[in-house]
């Protein structure tokens, strides 16, 4: 199987990194943060949506107007909260629908307990 990569500007070259190696891109002022681990990162000089679209469509889904994150690295999802391996990130409101759709579900969701 191909593994899908991009290219980030680096210390004046360009590094290939793997799509399956990103956690999660986080906005920082004008630039979007490519986690590859919770200490490992490479800043890229563009907007998280232009960083989006050179990314495999199915595989990542914004969860904030500041976050995007790998549904293969998902651990947990809460209401207002996504769990990757060392990293916990508010999920928005209007993210949280969008990213249910992106993801394969078993069962509904049971009533909550009664006390």
């Amino acid at each position: 199987m191909k593994k899908t990569s991009v290219f980030v500007w680096h210390k004046r070259a360009l590094i290939k990194i793997y799509s399956d190696d990103i956690r999660c891109l986080v906005v920082e002022g004008n630039y979007t943060k490519i986690l590859i681990s919770p200490t490992e990162y490479y800043m890229a000089r563009c907007p998280l949506d232009d960083a989006l679209k050179r990314l495999p469509a199915g595989e990542f889904v914004k969860i904030h107007r500041s976050w995007a994150v790998s549904i293969n690295y998902i651990e947990e999802i809460k209401r207002d909260a996504v769990i990757l391996p060392g990293i916990e990130l508010t999920v928005s409101r209007q993210y949280y629908k969008l990213l249910k759709q992106k993801l394969s579900i078993i069962g509904k969701q049971s009533p909550p307990a009664k006390d």
